[in-house]
This record gives C-alpha cells, sequence and structure tokens, in this order.
C-alpha cells in the first residue's frame, strides 16, 4: 500500500510538471484516454470584473469521446493595494487509474494605463475681511478641497501649500498649489502620477476708511501773492485691518502728493481732493477747500483834524437865517493813503458802504466830531483812519447853534482770574499777556501858519447886512497817522491771581496767554518714569487729558517710547533737559475733551481768544501743566509694592524685594501647569522669560537673577488665565 501510494505521488508530480507547461495532461485507462483540459491565461486590466472568474473560462476533462467539468479550482489572489498582481485559480482531478491530474490558469492584473483620474478642483475663491480663516476645512465646497471618482486602480491623496502676496495691509492674494498623488500609479521618472492645480484666493477688505476732512482751512497772505499752507497729514483711522492706506492729493501747489497738502497756494480757493485707495483697487475720495485771503489790506493817512465853519441857512425862507450847514466829501480827507499789491484805485467813503461818500454837519455837531474814513482798494481790501472834525459857528451868527454837550468818558476795562496746577496749588510770578490782534491808530501833529481869507458880516450905515472875505493868519493842524499793536502783562501774587486793568479797548479782538518757568527737575523723579513706563506697558491707564499732555515729551503728539527715553534720560542726568520748546503748559481751564487722549490730536488750549470784553465777569482762569510730571496724584501706582497677590485661587507671593542674589516665589496654584514670568526695565527692554512646571497646591521656585541688570524692573507672572505685574529693584551684589 505504501509503495502504491509513493508511486501515485511520483506520477503526480509529473503530470503537474508537465500541465505548467501545456495546461493539459493525458492518462490512460482501461484503454481509453484521460485528458484534462485548463483554460489559457489572461492579462486583464484591475478594473475588469474580479469578482466573477468564471468568464476567463474553466478547466474539464475528457475520457474518450466524453467531456466533463474540472469542477471548482483553488483561488489564490496575489494583488497589491493597488488592486494589481495577478491571480491563480487551480483544478485538480484523479483519473481512473488512481492518478492525480492538476493544471493551473494565470490571470495577470495591471493597474497600467488607466488615463488621468477625474479630479474636481477647488475653485478661486474672494474672501471679504482683515483676516478671514483660509484653512480648507473652514471653506465651503468647492472651494475647499479637490474630490475624484473612486477608482479600484488609484490611490489618491493630496496636498498643498501656499504662497502669501501682499499688497496692502486688505488686499492679499494666496496661490494654493494642490497636489494629487496617485500611489499605484506614480513614476517621477516617467512623469505621471502626480497632478497639480492652482487655487487662487483673494482676501479683500471692502469696507470704506472712515475719512473726516477738514471742510475749509483758511490763511491769511501777506506777500500779495500766495501764502505758506501747513497743515497736519489727513489722518485714518486704521481700523482692525491696519492703516496702510495708499492716500494722494490732487493739489498743484502741495509740496507732496501724499497724505500731507501743506504747499504754498496762491489768493484764492483752492479746492483739494485726497484719494483714499483701500482693498484691491477700490477708493474714497474727500474735499478740502484751501482759502488764501488777501490780508494786505490799504494804509489809510488821513488829514489829523480839519476846521469847517457852517453856512447860514434860511429854512422857513422867512429872509432869516435859522440853521447852519456844510457838507464835505470822504476823499477830501485823505492825506497820502496808498494801496498794497498794487491797488491804487483807492475808493474813500465815510463807513465799510463805499457809497457813503458825503457827510453833513449841522448845528448839532458844532464842536468836535471824531469821524472814520474807510479807504478801500480794487481787490475790496479795506481799513480807516480817524479825522477830528471841528464844526465852527464863527462867521454865519446862525442864532441858538450851539456845541454839542461833551461825551463822557469811557470806563476802562479789566481782566483778571487765576493760575494753578492740577492739586490746586497756586502758581506764582507766571506771566500773563493780553494781545490786540488788530493794530491801534495814533497820529502825529504837523503846525503852519498860513493867512487865509474868512467869510465875514457887518451891518452898513444904511442897516442893511453886507458880507466880505478879511484876510486872517490861521494855524494848521496836519495830522500823520501811525499803526502799531497794544499788548499789555502781569505777573501772578503769592494766591496764582492776576489782573489785567485798564485795557484801552473793549470791542477790538484779543488774545490772553500765560507762561510759566521754575527749576527743570523740580516736580519730576524716577516715579514719573515708572508711571510711563507702565503705561506703555499696558499695566496702568491715564484718566485725565492731563498727564497725556505730561507725557507727551517730544511734543509730536503721540506718546511712545521716545518719550520714555527722553524721560529716562533727564531724571537720570545725562541729559540737562527735556526736547521741545515748552517746559509749562498753561492752558484754558474751561476746555473740555470727550476722551482725555483727544489732547494729542487736538490740541491743548493755550491761549483764550476774545471779541470784545465786558464791563464784568472777565474772568480766565489757567491751569498749569508741567510736561514730565506725570504722577499727579499720590498712589498712581495700583499696590505694585505689595509683593503678595491673589489672583482667583492662584496666589502669588515674590520676595525679597530688593533683589540682592536670588528671588524666591512662592505659588498656590489650584492645578498644574506652566508658569511663565519675564523682567523688563523701565525702557521695555526684556531681559529675562522663564517658564516652570508647578503642580497643584504650594510650590516654592528660586530664581536667578544673574541675567537682569541692576536697577528698576517690571516682572510679570503668568499661570493659565491669572496674570499678574509689578515692580522691584535689583541691586548691585
Amino acid at each position: 500500500m505504501m509503495k502504491k501510494n509513493f508511486y501515485s505521488l511520483l506520477v503526480f508530480a509529473g503530470f503537474v510538471v508537465s500541465m505548467m507547461s501545456s495546461y493539459s495532461l493525458q492518462a490512460k485507462a482501461n484503454n481509453m484516454s484521460f485528458t484534462l483540459n485548463c483554460p489559457q491565461n489572461y492579462h486583464v486590466s484591475c478594473t475588469a470584473e474580479l469578482w466573477n472568474l468564471s468568464i476567463y473560462g474553466n478547466a474539464t476533462y475528457t475520457h474518450g469521446h466524453h467531456t466533463y467539468s474540472a469542477g471548482a479550482p483553488t483561488v489564490t489572489y496575489h494583488l497589491n493595494s493597488c488592486n494589481s498582481g495577478y491571480i491563480t485559480r487551480t483544478w485538480m482531478v484523479e483519473d481512473y487509474n488512481w492518478n492525480w491530474l492538476s493544471c493551473t490558469q494565470t490571470i495577470y492584473v495591471s493597474s497600467n494605463g488607466q488615463g488621468t483620474p477625474n479630479i474636481t478642483w477647488p475653485e478661486d475663491v474672494d474672501l471679504y475681511g482683515c483676516n478671514p480663516n483660509i484653512h480648507p476645512n473652514n471653506l465651503s465646497a468647492p472651494y475647499n478641497f479637490p474630490t475624484w471618482e473612486s477608482s479600484e486602480c488609484s490611490m489618491l491623496g493630496r496636498s498643498y501649500t501656499d504662497m502669501l502676496f501682499t499688497v496692502n495691509s486688505q488686499c492679499k492674494k494666496i496661490m494654493r498649489t494642490w497636489k494629487v498623488l496617485d500611489w499605484c500609479n506614480y513614476s517621477p521618472s516617467a512623469g505621471y502620477g502626480i497632478y497639480t492645480r492652482v487655487q487662487v484666493i483673494k482676501i479683500i477688505n471692502n469696507t470704506p476708511p472712515v475719512v473726516n476732512c477738514v471742510k475749509e482751512i483758511i490763511v491769511n497772505s501777506t506777500s500779495c501773492k500766495n501764502a505758506v499752507v501747513i497743515v497736519d497729514p489727513l489722518y485714518l483711522d486704521p481700523s482692525i485691518c491696519g492703516g496702510n492706506f495708499n492716500v494722494t492729493n490732487d493739489s498743484r501747489f502741495a509740496t507732496s502728493k501724499g497724505r500731507n497738502i501743506s504747499g504754498t497756494y496762491p489768493i484764492g480757493t483752492t479746492k483739494v481732493t485726497y484719494t483714499i485707495r483701500y482693498g484691491c483697487g477700490q477708493s474714497a475720495f474727500c474735499t478740502t477747500n484751501v482759502i488764501v485771503k488777501n490780508n494786505n489790506k490799504p494804509t489809510p493817512i488821513c488829514i489829523g483834524q480839519i476846521t469847517i465853519a457852517l453856512m447860514g441857512v434860511d429854512t422857513d425862507n422867512d429872509g432869516k437865517v435859522d440853521n447852519g450847514m456844510v457838507e464835505i466829501r470822504a476823499k477830501n480827507l485823505n492825506h497820502k493813503s496808498y494801496g498794497a499789491c498794487g491797488h491804487n484805485q483807492l475808493r474813500f467813503s465815510f463807513s465799510k458802504n463805499v457809497a457813503d461818500v458825503n457827510k453833513t454837519f449841522t448845528c448839532e455837531n458844532i464842536g468836535s466830531n471824531k469821524v472814520e474814513l474807510w479807504v478801500t482798494d480794487a481787490s475790496g481790501g479795506q481799513s480807516f483812519c480817524i479825522v477830528d472834525v471841528i464844526v465852527q459857528n464863527n462867521g454865519a451868527n446862525i442864532p441858538d447853534c450851539k456845541p454839542k454837550p461833551v461825551a463822557p468818558v469811557v470806563p476802562k476795562y479789566a481782566i483778571l482770574g487765576n493760575v494753578a496746577d492740577p492739586a490746586d496749588n497756586p502758581v506764582v510770578n507766571a506771566t500773563v499777556k493780553v494781545d490786540y490782534l488788530d493794530p491801534i491808530v495814533t497820529y502825529t501833529s504837523k503846525f503852519d501858519t498860513v493867512r487865509t481869507l474868512v467869510l465875514d458880516s457887518f451891518i452898513n450905515f444904511s442897516g442893511y447886512k453886507l458880507y466880505r472875505y478879511t484876510s486872517v493868519l490861521k494855524v494848521n493842524e496836519t495830522k500823520d497817522s501811525t499803526l502799531s499793536y497794544i499788548n499789555k502783562s502781569a505777573l501772578t501774587n503769592d494766591k496764582g491771581n492776576y489782573l489785567l486793568d485798564s485795557l484801552p479797548f473793549r470791542n477790538k479782538k484779543m488774545r490772553i496767554s500765560a507762561s510759566y518757568t521754575d527749576a527743570p527737575l523740580n516736580n519730576i523723579n524716577i516715579k514719573d518714569v515708572e508711571l510711563l513706563s507702565y503705561f506703555l506697558d499696558g499695566l496702568v491707564t491715564f484718566q485725565s487729558y492731563i498727564q497725556y499732555l505730561a507725557s507727551d515729551i517730544d511734543e509730536d503728539g503721540d506718546v511712545d517710547r521716545d518719550d520714555l527715553t527722553a524721560l529716562t534720560a533727564f531724571v537720570n542726568g545725562t541729559a540737562t533737559s527735556l526736547p521741545g520748546s515748552t517746559q509749562w503748559f498753561l492752558v484754558d481751564k474751561r476746555r473740555i475733551y470727550m476722551q482725555a487722549i483727544d489732547v494729542l490730536t487736538q490740541g491743548a488750549a493755550r491761549s483764550i481768544l476774545l471779541d470784545s470784553i465786558g464791563a464784568n465777569n472777565n474772568v480766565y482762569n489757567f491751569l498749569a501743566i508741567k510736561k514730565g510730571d506725570i504722577s499727579i496724584n499720590d498712589n498712581p501706582f495700583r499696590n505694585e509694592d505689595v509683593a503678595t497677590r491673589s489672583i482667583g485661587q492662584v496666589t502669588f507671593d515674590l520676595y525679597p524685594n530688593p533683589i540682592v542674589d536670588v528671588l524666591n516665589l512662592e505659588v498656590k496654584a489650584p492645578v498644574s501647569g506652566d508658569l511663565n514670568i519675564s523682567f523688563f526695565n523701565m525702557m521695555g527692554q526684556q531681559f529675562m522669560n522663564n517658564t516652570y512646571d508647578v503642580s497643584k497646591g504650594n510650590n516654592q521656585l528660586v530664581i536667578p537673577t544673574d541675567e537682569l541688570p541692576n536697577g528698576v524692573l517690571i516682572y510679570k507672572i503668568k499661570l493659565g488665565n491669572a496674570s499678574f505685574s509689578g515692580r522691584t529693584i535689583k541691586l548691585q551684589h
């Protein structure tokens, strides 16, 4: 039996070898042939129907003249993750002599030649806002990811890279390069299997900037042609997207074509339009009128005084003189007036109305009459001088023609007030000054003796009234007018009060201003430096415009690190003075700002303008603010000298203070976490930034201080959502 089995195995092995080459074997049993017929091998694509292999044939065996099915084969799949490789189908049958016959069909499965996968790429998209989230996970279809139809022959994966191109803070373009790799068909050398497409993402802020143009800028020209106009650059709110706006102007006279329209402008009105470009090519506009007025008024020179006599008038036609009258023309009072800027065609009148050229005097005007001689040039400029017209009744013998009563003396007017610092302490020996803005006309007289004819009357022997001219000597006075500016000043007393009395005019424009100086370092010390540093670090806020004004050390309209540098150098003694032209700001105490910081942009009210003053209640007080004296209250800090702080459930305890060698930090934490501590000097320069692991409960940390400089330091501690800032002093060891 064992020999028979061994023999059968040898026969079976022979059949196998034979069938691998021809897929058929023949055997004879009972003198009849026995043949196993195997289907041919196939080369198919991975997309073929591999789940039903019968379509590729089945094995049969032939016995004699009859053919039978070889039954179900043994199928073995040799396919990889890309669904390519080969499949074997093996049939085995036993002939009638107990010999086993077998054959194998191989189906070769290929993933090549499938073509480009059908990929739907993300579309280009415009996103609006300052910093929208551009991650594909935050974008909706069809802008987020590439998609494709599934394929049995492919394994597709995706990735992307971004290139950012910034036009400005409100216009950006991202070139997103998508790559899709076919793992099953990738060949770097052949150049297939990887597919690329660029998606364009635009980030656009289409919200127009807030633009507030000054409607009119008015200046006066003293050159007869033009005037230098100096204005601040156009301010734009930077908003949350930043303020990198492209601003141009269309002024032909501006020095630059950007935000600043300062330049030399001609007399007249120049319309200037700003163009503000924002977003991706969008524009906003605003307009300012620059008005240059011709301030070159004519110079009036009048006859200082003129004497005229009334002529008798019979108003009721009864043959008797009962009134007197004389008329003069305005141009007859001119002496040597001349115009400016070549405007020498002058017109003369008794008021601003150029048609008011004649003036009539009667008995009511007997005596001295002050009249105004107005001089108007061709450009409309006007000014006047005063002529004393003396009306006499010295020849016509007009009855009841009496001089008018002498006008009462006009009382003088006064201005008074107080100057005090923010703590309401009086400022002694401050100078308060009033300046009249318009020139005052004064006169000089010249006297000449001349012989002239005077009309006289007498009664002859027949009783008739006769008139004649007699030669008399007369003294003529000629007055020339000159222009001058009047000002008056006073010092404050030990209570800070001042009085400017006996002001010569009440209905003329004037300016009140004040000034004061003292020792440079008075009231300025390291506390002011610390407070300014704390403000710049965001640890304290200023509640009063006084602190903002005192902190603008370089007077540039902004409180920044440059101010801290200058103040520190001054307090440390490396600088002998503070920059800028002002030591004290003496401002109108009535001025109110909507927000404290507005004083930097709107300016301090350093003078008071008046059109006139009344007889009473002329009280104007000034507030004295010293530049650099920032700590105006007794405790400007928020308990920084106390080392222990409790913030929520976190407690910090820092000691010793001052520091010599090491610094101990005790922390009671509700949970474990990372504690960060950093140190800065008063200039904001960071010297240490360490992180420590702390456990829930009490923690004791020893912090080395070798890296820290000597002097006043700011420290910041943060643990989770709890944070604390304070100050300490490092002493030299």
